[in-house]
């Protein structure tokens, strides 16, 4: 549904080009951290995708109001992020379900349905 809704997808790319970036791709509160020399990030599942992917696991990363600031200084929310944030976040969510079972499956399949949504 979420596919024939969206033209492929297409639907919610329109505010600009997407550029790949390298992703972290399991950013969550276990594997960032502080040093001496400051702000580390470790055990990646690095993959190359749209920037804003990064956040899908915002959900169990923990980053205060002061993270989301300063990231934002840095690159400003495109216009359709909020639209694309519950499929980065689905997707996280779908594969947490296929790894340690639970309630993630109907949490992703909640967050895709919100895209269906006007």
């Amino acid at each position: 549904k979420v596919v024939a809704k969206t033209d492929g997808l297409k639907t919610l790319f329109t505010d600009g080009p997407v550029r790949p970036s390298v992703l972290h791709g399991d950013l969550w509160s276990g594997n960032y951290g502080g040093s001496p020399h400051g702000a580390v990030i470790f055990d990646p599942a690095v993959y190359y995708g749209h920037h804003e992917a990064e956040w899908g696991m915002a959900w169990c990363a923990g980053f205060n109001r002061a993270f989301w600031e300063g990231y934002r200084e840095v690159i400003p929310e495109a216009p359709l992020f909020r639209k694309r944030e519950p499929l980065y976040e689905a997707y996280h969510k779908i594969n947490h379900y296929n790894l340690f079972g639970g309630g993630y499956l109907n949490e992703g399949l909640d967050l895709l349905s919100e895209l269906l949504r006007d």
